[in-house]
C-alpha cells in the first residue's frame, strides 16, 4: 500500500463506519497470484476504491460488472469497494472522501456530478490516492487535480453517424433531427462536432431542430415529446440521431402517422427487437448503432491499478467508438436482438449474453 499523509484524515476516519452502509466492501476475489500478470497489473498490493455518481441504470450496472471482471485478473488488488450516490451530489462528494478515509491505493470515478466533485478528487489526489476519472470530465487539470483523466471521443460517435447518413440517405440528401441530452452537456457538444464535420460537404444534408441540438434531458418521455414536437414543425424528417431513448422516437413516429426514419444511436436490446418487429412494414426503417462502450471502464480500471501496483499504465488514455450494427451493410453485425434479455440491455458489452442477463435481472 502506498504512503499517504493520514494525519490529514484523523476526523474523517471518524465518520467512516456511519457511511459503510453505502459500500461494497470486502468478499473481492481476484485469479491466482501464480496467473501470469497483465503489463497493467504490478507487484504492489492495492485498494482499488469506485466512486459511482449514479449506478441504478442498465449503462452504469454493466459497467460496474466489467470493471469488477478487469480488476479480478490482477492478484495484486487486494480488495474493491464500491459506493452509490444514487444521483446526490452532495453524497457523491461524501463518498470520494469516504474512500479516501478507508484508505484505498486507487479511487475510479464516475463523475455525474461534474466540476462540483473537483474539490474532492483534488483532495485525495494531493494526499497520495491515484485519482482516476473517466468518461464525464469533471474539470480541472491532470496531473495537478487527478492522476489521469480517461475519456471517450464522442466526437468519433458523430462523424460515425454522419458517414452513415452520407452513405444511407438518397443521394446524401435529407433532414435529419438531432436529439440530444441537457443542454449545452460537453457530451453532445462533441457529438455534434463530429457529426457536422462529417457531413460539411454534403450540403444536402441539414440538420433541422434546435440548434445544436433539439434538447431531451436523456429522458425518454422528454425524447418523444421533443420528436412530436418536430414533427408537427417539420412536414418531412427522413433521419433522426440520438444517444438515448431511440424507442421513444419509433413510438413519436407512429402516433404522428408519419414513415419511420434512418437511425443511428447507441445500441440497445429494445431497439433492435423493435427493428425486427418494424422492418418488413417499414422500408424506410433503417438502423446504425455504436457500441455503448460500457466496456470503458476497463480501460480506465488498468490506469488506476498500474498507478497503485507499480504496473505499467495503457498507452491509450481514450476509448473509440466503433460500429456495431448496421440493418443496410450487415457489417459488423445486423441489428441483434436478444428477447431473453431485458429491453436495456447493452449486447455491445464485452460480457457474455448469461452475464449480461445475470447482472440485470
Amino acid at each position: 500500500m502506498t504512503i499517504k499523509t493520514f494525519a490529514s484524515r484523523a476526523a474523517a476516519l471518524l465518520s467512516v463506519s456511519a457511511l459503510l452502509a453505502s459500500c461494497s466492501v470486502g468478499g473481492f476475489e481476484t485469479v491466482d497470484a501464480s496467473a501470469p500478470r497483465p503489463a497493467w497489473c504490478g507487484p504492489d498490493p492495492a485498494v482499488i476504491g469506485f466512486a459511482d455518481g449514479d449506478g441504478g441504470n442498465s449503462w452504469k450496472r454493466l459497467n460496474l460488472a466489467e470493471l469488477r471482471d478487469e480488476l479480478a485478473q490482477c492478484s495484486s488488488v487486494t480488495d474493491f469497494i464500491v459506493t452509490d450516490a444514487q444521483g446526490d451530489t452532495q453524497k457523491a462528494i461524501s463518498d470520494v472522501k469516504s474512500l479516501g478515509a478507508q484508505g484505498v491505493d486507487a479511487l475510479l470515478v464516475f463523475p455525474d456530478a461534474g466540476q462540483a466533485l473537483l474539490p474532492a478528487l483534488r483532495h485525495e489526489y494531493k494526499s497520495g490516492v491515484h485519482v482516476v476519472p473517466y468518461r464525464v470530465s469533471p474539470g480541472g487539470t491532470e496531473g495537478e487535480e487527478y492522476s489521469t483523466f480517461v475519456a471517450s471521443d464522442f466526437a468519433e460517435i458523430g462523424r460515425l453517424w454522419g458517414q452513415w447518413l452520407i452513405d444511407s440517405l438518397p443521394n446524401s440528401t435529407g433532414n435529419v433531427l438531432f436529439l440530444g441530452g441537457p443542454p449545452a452537456n460537453a457530451q453532445n457538444m462533441a457529438v455534434n462536432e463530429g457529426l457536422r464535420e462529417a457531413i460539411e460537404d454534403h450540403p444536402g444534408i441539414e440538420i433541422i431542430g434546435d440548434q445544436p441540438f433539439t434538447v431531451t434531458n436523456w429522458n425518454p418521455a422528454q425524447t418523444q415529446q421533443a420528436t412530436s414536437t418536430m414533427l408537427s414543425r417539420y412536414p418531412k424528417i427522413d433521419a433522426v440521431v440520438a444517444d438515448f431513448a431511440a424507442t421513444s422516437i419509433i413510438t413519436a413516429f407512429q402516433q404522428a402517422g408519419r414513415p419511420l426514419p434512418l437511425i443511428a444511436t447507441a445500441d440497445v436490446n429494445g431497439l433492435s427487437c423493435q427493428y425486427e418487429k418494424l422492418a418488413a412494414d417499414n422500408p424506410s426503417f433503417q438502423l446504425f448503432t455504436v457500441n455503448s462502450q460500457t466496456s470503458m471502464g476497463r480501460l480506465a480500471a488498468q490506469h488506476a491499478v498500474a498507478l497503485a501496483t507499480g504496473g505499467t499504465p495503457p498507452e491509450s488514455k481514450t476509448d473509440i467508438p466503433v460500429p456495431f450494427e448496421d440493418s443496410i451493410s450487415g457489417t459488423p453485425s445486423a441489428p441483434q436482438c436478444d428477447p431473453s434479455l431485458p429491453e436495456d440491455a447493452l449486447l455491445s458489452s464485452s460480457l457474455t449474453p448469461q452475464r449480461i442477463g445475470e447482472v440485470l435481472k
